[in-house]
């Protein structure tokens, strides 16, 4: 059976920037969800994921860790405030053997982000939480991204910048490091948290 997205895209008013993941893991998306009481019911609720303990810590927002309607407030008001869009490229999939490593997603239908930036025309940034969105946005893309040539002294902290063309329009583009569990054993905390406090740290 082929899991759907659970949530809409959550774009709030003055929005200039939107972040783009894949797909939540499969206990979010079965019906009804498998949810822990450490959970959060909204996008990177799962309690496991580093999302927004990384930006909890570079904001000083106080976001709590709890199946509850106050921690989705907590994190639509944060995203509010720094003016930033949330939403997936992945509306449908199949979880092979329900796993949610992006390697394990297959029967993909994607998610029409065009049509969801062409309704946003304020929005000029796109924030990739994974490198797997760079193969999904080409399929309604102009074209190729166009990557900045790195520059002389750029370290792991520095995450990979570039433009994209859809619809017409040029798009800024960042790519972090995953917030998932799974990619923790590939990249520490502490250099997730660095890459991530040079780009929400400046809002």
């Amino acid at each position: 059976m082929k899991s759907k997205h659970p949530y809409c895209p959550f774009i709030p008013e003055g929005a200039t920037k939107l972040i783009i993941g894949t797909m939540p893991p499969y206990r979010f998306c079965k019906t009804p969800k498998e949810l822990y009481e450490n959970d959060v019911d909204f996008y990177y609720g799962s309690k496991d994921n580093y999302f927004w303990d990384l930006l909890s810590q570079i904001t000083g927002a106080k976001l709590d860790k709890k199946n509850t309607e106050t921690a989705i407030m907590q994190r639509k008001a944060l995203l509010s405030k720094l003016h930033i869009g949330i939403a997936d490229i992945i509306e449908q999939c199949t979880h092979i053997n329900g796993k949610s490593i992006d390697d394990s997603l297959d029967d993909i239908v994607l998610k029409p982000i065009n049509e969801l930036l062409f309704h946003h025309p304020e929005i000029d940034s796109l924030i990739y939480t994974s490198k797997s969105i760079i193969k999904h946005i080409y399929k309604i893309a102009d074209k190729y991204h166009s990557w900045d040539t790195p520059k002389e002294g750029n370290t792991l902290d520095t995450p990979k910048e570039g433009t994209i063309m859809i619809g017409g329009k040029r798009y800024k583009v960042i790519v972090l490091y995953s917030p998932s569990p799974s990619a923790s054993r590939k990249v520490s905390y502490e250099k997730r948290l660095s890459q991530y406090t040079n780009v929400f740290g400046k809002l």
